[in-house]
């Protein structure tokens, strides 16, 4: 019983659906109509680093450590600044190739974003996103990577996206590159499904995120070219399948869905609104104020969408220098030792949600007085409340990596967002168009050996897939999972009280092949 994952960062079926019944995609087609169909929910948060580490687990971030694409280094001295680190791989917990490695079943591991640097496997592993570079080694073995150029020459683990903007062409640009680069590795995978010994597989594609982002419209209008990526994913998964067997089975799974927002509310204005962020120059932010004041005059004027085409226009021509913001950047800009509380990276903006750090001194009560308030913050626009769903620390599990100081979790209502800026004076305002950003709501697709046909399951969270592919492969595991085991969308319910977390001691004792696996992988690494 072989195993393929196929993940796809930021798939959703707000795409998928619409171009299945037009007829652009018949593999999804079939996956649907001959497996199981369900949402996975990726709430905690709906970011690319820690869902693809919690799907690659089963574990919440208090037990893998992941919650962004940085980490903080604790506070030295009171009043110190948090210094951030980027983070390129989990500090804790097994991740499914290594288990699998453990019971010796060969695994293929390609791409899974926040794997560097690689790690051994009874395999082999090829890092994902997060990967500082590709002159560095992201392969294990070391020596796979001679062989993955040969076959691949032109390889790309991810797409340099600030080579697109501000250029007049930038959306046919990023198209044109996101083909390529999964052309690539469509290739790649076909090469080792075919070439190499394999039990289990697991590639991620990266292209609906880079891609609807940016281009949310033009893909939720199916817009032909927009839409192109997805036809090339399906042929890629019509390769797949024609590699299963009858026994095999194939996870098809998203670390969250998308959707298209048109307003953003300004929480790191909210929190100095209320005294608990200070910035280091006040006359920053008075000019930010003066100029959103400036804004405000030519937003009842009528004329704030001659002025945006006019700014972009000019970009384009290089007439009009724009300071370039890094959404997965940290928040500066910050007095650490007057501030409260603050929202300490901007990639709340394109992932939907936010998590605010407090510091220690600040009372529960001050604490809750802020969750009840942001529960009652309305668009003055659209009468639709900010909040969909607000959480506090125990949300993101139990373990050695759990905050150490207080959080707010919050997640928003459809069509909002967060900006991080200082300066906007406002709390609410509008985007300059329909932007493309995460939503709790992914994919999953279950297909092959022992799956029901045609069935719709009921909503999963992402920390449900290792414990779910392991009992398809027929394993057990020593370890505890955050998830459970969908054991629904199989032909053959599990047994009363049987869980992936059990382990079946009469295999020949998964200790004693631990260690023998171990010794193998340290062996073959230092080759």
């Amino acid at each position: 019983m072989r195993t393929v994952i196929l993940g796809v960062d930021g798939l959703t079926f707000r795409i998928l659906h619409p171009l299945i019944e037009r007829g652009d995609l018949p593999n999804f087609k079939k996956v649907s109509q001959e497996g199981c169909e369900a949402i996975l929910e990726s709430k905690y948060p709906p970011l690319t680093p820690p869902a693809w580490v919690s799907l690659s687990t089963g574990l919440k971030p208090a037990r893998h450590g992941v919650y962004d694409f940085w980490t903080y280094e604790e506070q030295g001295l009171p009043g110190a600044e948090r210094i951030p680190r980027a983070q390129t791989k989990r500090k804790g917990g097994k991740a499914i190739w290594n288990i699998l490695s453990e019971y010796g079943k060969q695994v293929l591991v390609i791409n899974v974003p926040v794997t560097y640097p690689p790690e051994p496997v009874n395999g082999i592993m090829v890092s994902g996103y997060m990967t500082p570079s590709s002159n560095l080694d992201f392969t294990y073995p070391a020596r796979f990577k001679e062989e993955l150029y040969r076959v691949v020459p032109d390889y790309e683990i991810d797409l340099d996206l600030h080579s697109f903007w501000r250029k007049a062409d930038a959306m046919q640009l990023l198209i044109d590159a996101t083909l390529r680069m999964t052309e690539r590795r469509i290739k790649l995978t076909m090469h080792l499904l075919k070439e190499k010994p394999w039990d289990f597989c697991y590639v991620a594609f990266v292209g609906p995120d880079r891609l609807q982002h940016s281009l949310w419209e033009e893909i939720r209008s199916l817009d032909t070219r927009a839409t192109e990526y997805f036809r090339l994913l399906d042929q890629g998964l019509g390769l797949i399948l024609e590699q299963l067997g009858p026994d095999d089975t194939l996870f098809i799974v998203s670390d969250h869905g998308f959707q298209g927002v048109t307003h953003v509310f300004n929480i790191n204005e909210y929190l100095y609104s209320q005294g608990l962020l200070t910035p280091s120059s006040p006359e920053h932010i008075s000019r930010a104020h003066r100029a959103a004041d400036v804004k405000q005059v030519v937003r009842k004027l009528g004329l704030l969408p001659i002025a945006r085409r006019l700014k972009r226009s000019l970009k384009h021509k290089g007439a009009l220098k724009v300071p370039h913001s890094d959404f997965f950047h940290p928040m500066e800009g910050i007095d650490w030792k007057q501030t409260l509380a603050y929202v300490p990276s901007l990639s709340g903006y394109p992932g939907s949600y936010v998590d605010i750090f407090f510091k220690h001194e600040v009372s529960s009560e001050r604490i809750s007085e802020i969750y009840h308030d942001l529960e009652q913050q309305v668009d003055p626009k659209s009468g639709k409340k900010l909040i969909a769903g607000l959480y506090t620390n125990e949300v993101f599990g139990e373990g050695p990596y759990a905050p150490k100081e207080p959080h707010l979790l919050l997640l928003p209502n459809d069509g909002i967002t967060f900006r991080m800026d200082l300066g906007g004076k406002v709390f609410w305002d509008e985007t300059s168009k329909i932007r493309g950003t995460h939503h709790k709501d992914g994919v999953f697709y279950a297909y092959g050996g022992g799956i029901k046909r045609g069935f719709k399951a009921p909503h999963a969270e992402i920390y449900d897939l290792v414990p779910t592919v392991l009992y398809s492969m027929g394993l057990s595991s020593p370890h505890t999972f955050d998830g459970r085991l969908l054991d629904e969308i199989f032909v053959s319910r599990s047994q009363p009280g049987q869980t992936a977390g059990q382990i079946d001691e009469a295999e020949g004792g998964l200790a004693q092949r631990k260690l023998r696996k171990l010794k193998k992988l340290r062996e073959v690494g230092a080759e």
